[in-house]
């Protein structure tokens, strides 16, 4: 495994660091879901652990402590998960972590722990993460992954030194996306289009594009925007509508929705949309814009929001409430 091309500076940047003695003991790996960071963040503690790093300083792959690390059991690194996916992080694994840098390191020079996605901490388990921010034993690397910084302490935040992973250039992400997607035959039998609009309802993140193309996400999200077309058009009965949509992952629900609405307000505001749209989702939107109000358009785009923040804060909200609820709010 490599770094992503998108990833070139921040490589550069922390290896460098690195080299001059200057590494930070606290580094937080932010920005949008679908960048690669935890991918960066596992293939960077691979180098610095590796006995026969290459001209680039990546992880050679070959050596012992690379095989330990590859195989998960590298005694110098942890790393700190949900124990249930959209949990909150605990204040004893925090704790766990906090004794495992106070041991003498195996195996090479660094201890590493990874934490992610930091924003998961509950407040307990950040108070305990700052203590160990605070007095950091020497030789450690503590690494915190987030697409959510502004969930985190500021007190966290000011103790970790930043590393952002912008988007890269459209051009750029879909050149990328389309060679990575031909490459899984995930665009095999399908044309450009979704390529590009998988990047858009993403917001340009590359890893997440590519994980909607493979999963055909795109496929229901045209079927999603047909649907709430047919509501506003009184043609189809909302809550019918909404049962053929409860299989659907409610945050890739929430996500096609807001991209959803934020293209209606930009309509309502004058603004052009990306050229990358398909005509039809476009004579869809015209349709919509039409018929429902700005106001009630924030209002919905507020209330979608609100129920992202809330999975992702781990909090489990009724799938079929959701889905009902929003179909019901195109009825104006």
């Amino acid at each position: 495994m490599s770094i992503f091309p998108w990833q070139k500076k921040q490589w550069q940047q922390l290896i460098e660091a690195k080299n001059a003695n200057h590494l930070p003991h606290a580094l937080l790996f932010t920005g949008l879901q679908g960048m690669g960071k935890a991918s960066f963040a596992l293939q960077f503690a691979r180098a610095l652990l590796c006995q026969q790093p290459t001209s680039e300083a990546f992880a050679c792959d070959a050596c012992h402590a690379c095989r330990l690390q590859l195989g998960g059991v590298h005694p110098n690194v942890i790393q700190v998960r949900p124990e249930t996916a959209g949990h909150p992080i605990k204040v004893d694994q925090i704790r766990e972590a906090g004794e495992f840098v106070c041991h003498s390191a195996l195996q090479g020079q660094y201890r590493i722990v990874l934490i992610d996605p930091a924003n998961n901490m509950n407040i307990n388990a950040a108070n305990a993460l700052l203590k160990t921010l605070e007095e950091p034993p020497a030789d450690v690397v503590i690494i915190l992954i987030s697409d959510q910084r502004h969930r985190l302490p500021a007190t966290i935040l000011s103790r970790c030194q930043q590393v952002s992973f912008a988007r890269p250039p459209m051009h750029e992400a879909l050149q990328w996306l389309e060679t990575k997607a031909l490459e899984t035959k995930a665009l095999e039998t399908k044309p450009a289009l979704p390529a590009a609009t998988a990047l858009r309802l993403t917001d340009g993140a590359p890893l997440a594009a590519l994980q909607l193309i493979e999963a055909d996400a795109l496929l229901p999200r045209d079927a999603l925007f047909q649907a709430i077309h047919s509501v506003v058009m009184q043609k189809g009965d909302p809550i019918k509508l909404a049962a053929t949509f409860q299989a659907m992952d409610s945050i890739v629900f929430i996500d096609f929705m807001l991209r959803f609405i934020q293209d209606c307000l930009r309509l309502q505001l004058g603004d052009e949309l990306e050229p990358m749209e398909d005509k039809a989702s476009v004579t869809q939107l015209l349709d919509i814009t039409a018929k429902i109000s700005r106001e009630r358009n924030i209002k919905l785009l507020d209330q979608l929001q609100a129920m992202r923040k809330q999975i992702s804060q781990g909090i489990n909200l009724n799938k079929q409430l959701v889905v009902e609820n929003t179909m019901l709010a195109f009825l104006e």
